[in-house]
């Protein structure tokens, strides 16, 4: 997935890209776009080939985002591009189509929320409007341009100045996707930790963006194959596998959606005199079941750096066997895990699971109906790819969740605040030692 500056891409994205860009220029000119003293980062190109085709994949970047969503008050929650956690995405269509041409020229005035994983990032708040094109033959662009001049606010920490992708088919191979993202940021409002990564533009990146795009092509393939692997342990049945998969795409986008810092998750901390540091915490409540008590879930989370690359991290923590190693009074859980790297991010999101309703996921069950608690882990490298001296070491968020009913918006008691301090210093010391001290499974 090379990565380019502008205007050293083929010459079907530079065509495409420019008569976008013209159509949007009115917006981007000085009237509409007025000086800003947000650093400016540099656009960057990235580029894939997806084994998917270009109507599919132009339809989840235009049409899945907005035919099927159009009240003006209807928000969507997407995880990457619906099952890829590493950037998420809170679009609310504002006032629908602002014009439509016989050239296929379509625009759609949004807002939207962009996240990283961890309440240490703050969301980038924006308003666009959305400009879809076919230039030629299986080739189309969307390409979003900001708006925040038209919709002031007091202070501006985020501006996207146009970005988006052009998507062209490369015969029975599937699509070529070109991406570019353009922004300008208040490099001020987020945690030290996370200052290599987001200040370079790595965290929300093109190379990221085109990251979600290969996974979701990975678990479409999967949840439409016809046949499954015979190996030992992997599932057959082919409405089990659909449910299964669903159901982990359940779990993974309620952890995501959180432990995010979107504007709906209020976050607190812990007091100063607690052990764990940069904790973040958080309740919700728990639906109502008839018959049973109504109850709250702490949500807790904190981001700690590991000098060990994501590799060697990843592959410690999505194995079992890492798990209460010596626990005298461990029991056995049965417990359903999703686990995904590359070269932008990994994670690892798991949930305990009841042993009947997981057997009527196994059979085609509909995971609608399953209730999950999941935890886990992000990780992010250090610093973006070739940024400074030295090795690249990883950034580790940890986030969990627990029932508690003596919670609630307004208070939790000092007994819950020592249980999360507990939770993380004792967990958090764990992984570094046994990374430390070459633990292996």
């Amino acid at each position: 997935m090379p990565d380019k500056a502008p205007g050293q891409g083929d010459g079907a994205v530079g065509s495409i890209l420019t008569l976008v860009f013209q159509s949007v220029d009115r917006l981007s000119n000085k009237e509409y776009m007025p000086p800003s003293t947000l650093k400016i980062i540099d656009a960057i190109l990235s580029t894939t080939v997806a084994s998917i085709k270009d109507a599919m994949l132009f339809g989840i970047r235009m049409n899945d985002e907005l035919e099927h969503h159009t009240e003006a008050n209807d928000t969507i929650h997407l995880v990457g591009f619906s099952a890829t956690p590493l950037i998420s995405i809170q679009l609310t269509p504002m006032q629908g189509t602002i014009f439509q041409n016989p050239f296929y020229l379509l625009s759609h005035q949004m807002s939207a929320e962009f996240h990283q994983c961890t309440p240490l990032i703050p969301a980038r708040q924006s308003y666009f409007a959305r400009y879809c094109k076919k230039h030629i033959s299986r080739t189309w662009g969307v390409v979003d341009v900001s708006l925040e001049s038209l919709f002031p606010y007091p202070q501006v920490h985020f501006r996207r100045r146009p970005s988006g992708c052009v998507v062209q088919e490369v015969g029975n191979r599937g699509s070529k996707v070109t991406w570019i993202e353009h922004v300008e940021v208040d490099s001020r409002s987020f945690h030290p930790i996370f200052h290599p990564i987001v200040s370079s533009g790595f965290a929300f990146s093109a190379k990221r963006w085109i990251a979600t795009i290969n996974r979701h092509c990975q678990w479409l393939t999967t949840s439409m194959a016809r046949t499954a692997p015979t190996a030992d342990g992997v599932l057959k049945p082919q409405e089990g596998r659909e449910s299964l998969l669903k159901l982990a795409e359940k779990m993974t986008k309620n952890f995501f959606n959180n432990i995010n810092s979107c504007s709906e998750n209020v976050w607190s901390g812990l007091p100063q005199n607690f052990a764990a540091q940069d904790v973040r915490l958080r309740y919700r409540n728990i639906l109502k079941v008839p018959g049973k008590p109504s109850s709250n879930i702490v949500i807790f989370t904190t981001s700690t750096h590991i000098p060990f690359s994501m590799e060697v991290l990843f592959d410690f923590l999505r194995h079992e066997r890492t798990r209460n190693r010596s626990s005298p009074n461990k029991i056995e859980i049965l417990y359903l895990q999703e686990s995904y790297t590359d070269e932008t991010g990994s994670y690892i999101v798991y949930a305990p699971m009841d042993i009947m309703a997981m057997s009527k996921i196994l059979n085609g069950g509909n995971p609608r109906f399953v209730s999950i608690l999941p935890s886990g882990f992000s990780i992010m490298p250090d610093k973006a790819p070739g940024q400074g001296d030295g090795a690249v070491g990883s950034i580790l968020t940890l986030a969990f969740q627990r029932v508690d009913r003596l919670s609630n918006k307004e208070y939790m008691p000092p007994s819950t605040l020592k249980i999360i301090d507990a939770i993380f210093s004792t967990t958090v010391a764990s992984i570094k030692d046994a990374m430390l001290f070459g633990i292996r499974y």
